[in-house]
Formats: C-alpha cells, sequence, structure tokens
C-alpha cells in the first residue's frame, strides 16, 4: 500500500502540458499526475547514488510479459526475481561454455605437447 501523498504546485509552459498530457493514457499512465510521476521516477532513479537499488526500465514484447504474469500467478515471482534468476542461469550456462572451451583448449595443448617429447625420441 502506497504512502499518503502531497500536493504540490509546480509552474510549467503550455508545451510542457500539451507534451505531458499527449502521454496519458500509454503504458499505464491515467492522468498528468502519473505521467510526472513516471518521469520523476526515472530522474531519480538514474540519479540514485552508492549501492541503494536502482530500478532499471526495459521494454518488453507482450510474449514476455504474459510469461511473467504466469510465473506471477504459479510461483508467486515478481518480475525483479524473475529477472535475478534468468541472469544466473544466462552466466552459469556461459560459465560452463566457457570451461568446456578451456578443457578442450587445455587438452589440445597436452596432446601437442606430448606428440612433440615424442618426436624428440625418434631420432
Amino acid at each position: 500500500m502506497s504512502n499518503p501523498s502531497q500536493m504540490i504546485s509546480v509552474r510549467l509552459t503550455e508545451e510542457e502540458i500539451f507534451e505531458i498530457e499527449r502521454r496519458v493514457g500509454f503504458d499505464g499512465m491515467r492522468n498528468r499526475s502519473d505521467v510526472l510521476r513516471r518521469g520523476l521516477h526515472k530522474l531519480l532513479d538514474e540519479t540514485a547514488t552508492g549501492n541503494v537499488g536502482r530500478r532499471q526500465t526495459i521494454r518488453i514484447s507482450e510474449g514476455v510479459s504474459q510469461q511473467l504474469k504466469i510465473l506471477e500467478q504459479m510461483l508467486e515471482m515478481d518480475a525483479s526475481s524473475a529477472m535475478a534468476l534468468g541472469i544466473g542461469l544466462l552466466l552459469e550456462q556461459q560459465t560452463e561454455k566457457m570451461d568446456t572451451r578451456v578443457t578442450d583448449a587445455l587438452s589440445v595443448l597436452k596432446d601437442i605437447d606430448i606428440r612433440g617429447s615424442h618426436e624428440d625420441h625418434t631420432e
């Protein structure tokens, strides 16, 4: 539940008001206050300091949005948790691939070294 809000007055030009009103009705913004809050949150997130949890805004397809809704219903998992798990899984997979490549490369080097030492003794 959100905290009680306070009303503040802001002076804006006609052009600024026009641009704000153009965005009403998009992305769940129901009124000018929603548009201004969204812009303020973006500014605050982009200028956050230190190790404060930052909000990242990403655009996702309708399909991914539906998948997130399913995860939320099935597992009670929010989008942030799903993203963290997905990133963790992706990093794990990439690390495994890199480990395999290093192991393969070391095996090739070992074979070359063994062949090289045999060639020295064949003379």
